[in-house]
């Protein structure tokens, strides 16, 4: 079937497969079928994050609905059960309609003679629709995360989870000058509702849209006009823009980055600022001179804990020991990263995530202080923003002013 003709349900599941079966990024899909007429894309969406942000209750109402494991179901016919599980529980509209609609996708999914056993289960999972699962009280995190998250939280724990399952509000960076939108709390950067007048901001070049902890990382290493500036790990591309466009054309942007496919994508946001000079570049080993530039950023590759409400399934692909294996390497690259700046000069380090091992750890005994007017809890020598503390994605800030 042609996917201008799809069902909105096909589609979300057909979205759900790619993720949880072929590793796709959820963020990633969602925007590359927004030509597709005939599907309530606000609906998608939902049905799409909603079902990956309570995976784990979803799994449990459905094996309770019946007796064959899920291991057993075919995954096409899997997602698809999954999605309408979520549209009966979590997004509570009306079960016979959900379950009609499961029907259908199920044959758009290419297997119609499941159809007889996806209606059998869904009117199962819609009758113990309000009963709770046990998977609930972990507010649709792996329970080993979770407990994580307590240990860093504490009785904030249960905070910091329901506000990433929370869809994030668009956020803004104005690169014109105009104040536009509804204030977040970190200088330049707003809220907008996502709509075509941001689009066409957008493509006029007069905004980017860019979470405001984005922005707090890009205030915190204060540059200047003219200001020469290494940008190590600087794919997609937003933070480099906006450094770009505080430095002026009369400074400099070296960006680097090691994969060179969204090495190329962050170019292309860039073209248009000439003095961004970009490179393929693993941060672990810079071709760069030492004591060379007034600021470096370093946004270091990390697990990603911080952007739950973009990319829910995240917490289906951190392993438990990544934590400590990420933060061997980012304090590597931090130690390079500190070589590349003159005397008088700054480097910051970012992560958006708020695992110990990757923040505090990293930074610890390095001469780091908290970013000056930025809001957030104090985390060991630097800044964490979270969800229910500042509104924006996770993310830690460390300055270092040597």
């Amino acid at each position: 079937m042609a996917d201008e003709q799809i069902s909105t349900r096909a589609l979300a599941a057909r979205t759900l497969h790619r993720v949880l079966n072929e590793g796709a990024y959820s963020n990633v899909i969602v925007r590359s079928v927004a030509d597709i007429e005939a599907v309530d894309h606000g609906l998608y969406q939902r049905l799409v994050y909603e079902t990956l942000r309570w995976l784990p209750s979803i799994d449990e109402a459905i094996e309770r609905a019946t007796p064959r494991s899920l291991d057993r179901i075919q995954p096409e016919v899997l997602a698809v059960l999954r999605i309408a599980t979520a549209e009966i529980r979590h997004l509570r509209r009306a079960p016979h309609s959900a379950v009609s609609n499961a029907v259908e996708a199920v044959r758009e999914a290419g297997k119609p003679k499941a159809a007889g056993f996806v209606n059998a289960v869904l009117r199962s999972v819609a009758t113990h629709r309000d009963e709770a699962v046990d998977a609930d009280r972990h507010a649709g995190l792996p329970s080993w995360l979770y407990d994580r998250v307590v240990t860093i939280f504490g009785q904030d724990a249960r905070a910091f989870v329901e506000a990433s399952n929370e869809p994030p509000q668009t956020g803004i960076r104005s690169r014109d000058g105009e104040q536009r939108g509804e204030g977040t709390g970190i200088t330049g950067a707003t809220y907008m509702p996502h709509d075509a007048s941001v689009a066409a901001l957008v493509r006029n070049g007069y905004v980017d849209v860019i979470d405001p902890s984005s922005v707090a990382v890009v205030n915190a290493l204060d540059v200047q006009p003219a200001d020469v500036v290494a940008d190590l790990a600087a794919a997609p591309g937003g933070k480099t823009r906006a450094i770009a466009d505080a430095t002026g054309p009369a400074g400099m942007v070296v960006a680097s980055d090691s994969h060179v496919r969204r090495l190329t994508t962050a170019k292309t946001r860039c073209e248009a600022l000439t003095h961004v000079h970009w490179i393929v570049a693993d941060a672990d080993a810079p071709p760069l001179r030492e004591r060379s530039f007034d600021k470096v950023l370093l946004d270091a590759p990390c697990t990603g804990l911080g952007t739950l409400r973009r990319r829910p399934e995240i917490r289906y692909r951190i392993d438990p020991d990544a934590p400590a294996a990420y933060g061997k390497l980012q304090r590597r690259l931090l130690t390079r990263a500190l070589r590349l700046v003159r005397p008088g000069g700054r480097v910051v380090y970012s992560v958006c995530t708020v695992f110990p091992e990757e923040t505090v750890a990293v930074v610890a005994g390095l001469g780091a202080h908290r970013p000056a007017g930025t809001d957030g809890m104090p985390f060991g020598d630097g800044v964490l923003l979270a969800p229910h503390i500042t509104g924006t994605d996770g993310m830690f800030i460390a300055v270092f002013d040597r």
